[in-house]
């Protein structure tokens, strides 16, 4: 995670605008709270695709990043048909880890942070050390 000395670099971050679906609301017309995990995935793959990744490549080459960790902190409340951007961010990578953070925002409202912890793993769902030429990827800018 970013520290008060050492920001990450803006290049690490990618952002990407939603519209809110009325089948991801409640009854009282708000974001079900469980949306705002499906919000962090779909930055996540925004940020991949941004880079030039489709992440079935990664999986036909036996890698795969399942969130083994996700924190959420909600700040107010998003509500049907209001324009959102998910902003996405590599904050961290391991040898075997990847951390995301995220906002939700609307405006300059921040709705919702968090992040995600994906380990790397093989077909057999063993951990297993981030190839190189992927652990760059989580280092690069955008490219698309």
């Amino acid at each position: 995670m970013p520290t008060e000395k050492e920001p990450l670099p803006e290049h690490l971050t990618s952002r990407m605008t939603l519209t809110v679906r009325f089948c991801e609301t409640d009854l009282m017309g708000i974001v079900h709270h469980a949306n705002y995990l499906t919000y962090f995935e779909a930055g996540r793959v925004d940020w991949l695709h941004r880079r030039g990744i489709s992440y079935e490549k990664w999986v036909e080459m036996g890698i795969h990043l399942p969130v083994v960790e996700a924190k959420l902190r909600y700040r107010k409340a998003a509500r049907f048909d209001e324009t959102l951007v998910v902003e996405s961010t590599c904050a961290e990578v391991t040898r075997v880890t990847v951390r995301f953070s995220y906002r939700i925002l609307r405006g300059a409202d921040v709705l919702c942070e968090g992040e995600t912890l994906l380990a790397c793993v093989g077909n057999e769902l063993t951990p297993k050390r981030l190839p190189p030429e992927i652990a760059a990827v989580f280092r690069s800018p955008e490219t698309v």
